[in-house]
């Protein structure tokens, strides 16, 4: 879609991210036994992220997923799965018997109780080591099962992106760039969001300004990609976009448009590093999963 404007560009791309829980069929209990988990009923289930296109990739290992379960007369039970190192999670049968919505990363305190509420989720300020973006990635979804004529059964959890993406592109044309003493810190975003987990949506708490360090996605002589989470949010024109440090010093870019972050999207900003300073290059919107080879970092956008 193009825009008539100097520097943003968008090209819109919808995203699903679908999680994909193999399992054998077991009969129901007659017992909730949610803590301590009865072992020897619960089913090994391998976990994927599927993107829309059909691509896939395994959850990491040590992530953790909240299973809420509610039954017929409404009522709640919650447990926690973690991933093992192959790619599996433990689910007790009781996950099998009633309707399941679940959410990662799990969050302390969230109990029963946390489902009918609207618990607050807030990112990693300092989102520069992976564990902290990886904390900062809410996803919600719910699962549906489904019963083959082998009478073997199947879960499908789909897992969505509940928050905003933001990727920075820096390609350098001084032939000076120091990647190793390189940071980039967001400027007074929106960080935290109200979670219904029964209706699985976000409302961005407003307010909730604090600048967000980025992790390094990718890094060459010539190109640095950052990436980091932050809440839905509006980012007004002529509001500082982030600071881009190299070796003690800092330069700012700047929005010359108003821009929407909408939830479960990666929104794109290319910059060129010239002598003069950080130059606007076009943005646009991109796949969750964007694949960094594909950008094109040529595109100049004019009046």
């Amino acid at each position: 879609m193009k825009q008539k404007r100097p520097f943003l560009r968008f090209r819109r791309v919808s995203l699903t991210a679908v999680t994909m829980l193999a399992v054998a069929a077991c009969g129901s209990s007659e017992e909730y036994k949610w803590d301590p988990w009865d072992v020897s009923q619960n089913q090994v289930a391998s976990v994927n992220i599927t993107l829309e296109d059909g691509t896939t990739e395994e959850l990491k290992t040590g992530s953790t997923i909240g299973i809420y379960v509610i039954d017929g007369n409404g009522a709640v039970s919650l447990v926690t799965a973690t991933v093992d190192a192959n790619g599996n999670i433990q689910l007790p049968p009781e996950a099998f018997d009633g309707r399941v919505i679940a959410y990662s990363p799990v969050q302390p305190g969230w109990n029963t109780a946390t489902f009918n509420g609207t618990p607050l989720f807030e990112v990693q300020p300092d989102q520069s080591t992976q564990a902290d973006y990886d904390a900062s990635d809410l996803m919600i979804g719910t699962a549906t099962m489904t019963t083959a004529a082998t009478r073997s059964a199947s879960m499908e959890l789909s897992l969505k992106h509940m928050l905003a993406r933001v990727m920075v592109n820096v390609v350098d044309e001084t032939g000076s760039l120091d990647t190793e003493n390189t940071s980039m810190r967001l400027l007074r975003m929106a960080g935290s969001v109200y979670v219904s987990l029964s209706a699985m949506k976000v409302t961005t708490v407003e307010n909730s300004s604090l600048d967000i360090d980025m992790l390094p996605y990718s890094m060459t002589d010539r190109r640095i990609t950052m990436i980091a989470i932050v809440a839905p949010q509006t980012i007004q024109e002529g509001a500082d976009l982030f600071e881009f440090s190299m070796a003690g010093s800092q330069r700012k870019a700047t929005m010359t448009s108003t821009e929407t972050l909408e939830g479960g999207k990666t929104f794109v900003f290319q910059m060129r590093y010239t002598d003069e300073g950080l130059v606007p290059d076009g943005s646009y919107v991109a796949d969750w999963e964007v694949d960094d080879n594909d950008i094109d970092l040529n595109i100049r956008i004019k009046k």
